[in-house]
Parts: structure tokens; sequence; C-alpha cells
């Protein structure tokens, strides 16, 4: 995870300070190696990290090529 100081983090733990919602995570599925991959939205998900290690994120899935 990205540290607390990065600042795409500390914009984004603003916006949930706030009370802003934030984008849903792109995700894309690699069938091929059994995992799931952040394609946008990394610093949000470090940024929801920090306040709430099992929030409940919005997210989109895409299967990969």
């Amino acid at each position: 995870l990205l540290g607390v100081s990065n600042s795409h983090v500390e914009r984004d733990k603003r916006k949930i300070k706030a009370g802003t919602k934030l984008s849903p995570l792109l995700l894309v599925r690699d069938p091929v190696h059994g995992k799931v991959i952040v394609a946008d939205g990394y610093h949000r998900l470090c940024a929801l990290y920090a306040f709430a290690e099992d929030a409940l994120v919005s997210c989109k899935i895409c299967d990969g090529p």
C-alpha cells in the first residue's frame, strides 16, 4: 500500500472525511494467473484502507483479454 503521505491518497482521504463519494475501482480479472488486478483506483483503495481495512468498496470488474 502507498503511504498516507502520498498526495493522491491524502486528497482521497479528504474526500472521504467530507462525505464525498469516490469513483468505483476498476478491476480486471486475469484468469491465466487466477488474480484480480486493480486497473484504476489504487490511490482510492489505499485511502479507504487507512480508515477501515474491511470497508465495502464499489468496484467494476472486467474480464481480461
